[in-house]
């Protein structure tokens, strides 16, 4: 049975790139984990070489892992060169300012080779969503623009890589924009291009105890990002240690045509295990969780109990 979890780096490890890279990967592999989604470098304007891509790609056939995911990056974030106050900002495939645009696009292009490099079949990215401006008319139409636009120029990437992009759901805006998003984003694009990154502790913030991004996009799921909360914050919690119905989220996910493993984003420190190099025990409890999920989702499509 094939199981996924995230693969997070060791801040305090002087050379977290690799060998504190290297270390988490055997945890994981030693818990019993077959596939990983690739996390470091998640949403930051990072740009890798292809040697790095060389390196990582040796270090997960060295642990015995596949990749099955990777985060890829919208272009903002906190980490600047210039520093505190300002937000990086250069990479931005949804900047109205075109070079910053086409800028964010060779990031996304950069993601592209790194997943058909590493053999991973989608890149996870985020849209943004400022609930403020989208109630104005002329700039939902000004954003919509822009979102079409990018995924237009970057379908032959997709294309020539085999790779698609999984447009991940985030919390910050109301569920009813998240959804007007998906909507009008897969009405546009073909699946061979984007595909849904279904983030079931986003969407319990967005709305607890509701599934309906699942339940209303479902055939375009192909990537997931599992973990639990308590509906008060992105605790990215394992399962069963917060508010998400499990059995509901398990019998819409054998509803689609999703192929299996799931993956799950659930860091281990999140339990204060797993961060040195001497623990990690995180994994061989994460590995208990998840491979029995793993299990009940067959059941649920071969047409057993629940």
């Amino acid at each position: 049975m094939d199981t996924c979890i995230t693969v997070w780096h060791l801040p305090n490890h002087e050379r977290w790139f690799d060998e504190g890279i290297r270390h988490s990967l055997r945890g994981i592999r030693e818990a019993g984990f077959t596939h990983v989604n690739w996390n470091p470098d998640a949403g930051y304007s990072y740009v890798y070489a292809s040697s790095e891509m060389d390196h990582i790609a040796a270090m997960l056939d060295e642990a015995g892992l596949k990749a099955w995911s990777i985060h890829g990056s919208h272009g903002k974030n906190k980490v600047s060169e210039v520093g505190a106050p300002f937000v990086e900002t250069r990479k931005d495939f949804l900047s109205p300012v075109e070079w910053q645009r086409l800028a964010g696009l060779d990031l996304i292009r950069n993601r592209l080779e790194l997943a058909q490099r590493i053999g991973s079949p989608n890149v996870v990215m985020h849209v943004d969503l400022d609930e403020a401006a989208l109630r104005d008319p002329e700039e939902n139409a000004a954003f919509y623009a822009l979102l079409h636009r990018s995924f237009d120029e970057i379908a032959d990437d997709c294309g020539r890589s085999g790779v698609r992009i999984a447009v991940e759901n985030l919390n910050a805006a109301p569920m009813e924009r998240t959804l007007e998003m998906y909507e009008r984003l897969f009405e546009r694009h073909p699946a061979e291009v984007v595909g849904l990154c279904y983030d079931c502790g986003h969407a319990e913030l967005s709305e607890p105890g509701g599934f309906r991004i699942l339940e209303q996009f479902g055939e375009r799921l192909i990537s997931t990002h599992l973990h639990d909360n308590r509906s008060v914050r992105d605790d990215h919690l394992l399962p069963g240690d917060g508010n998400i119905d499990w059995d509901r989220l398990i019998d819409l996910i054998a509803a689609t045509p999703y192929e299996t493993p799931l993956n799950f984003e659930t860091p281990y420190r999140t339990y204060g295990m797993g961060y040195s190099l001497g623990d990690m025990s995180f994994y061989g409890r994460a590995y208990r969780v998840i491979s029995n999920i793993e299990k009940r989702l067959a059941e649920r499509r071969s047409g057993g109990a629940r």
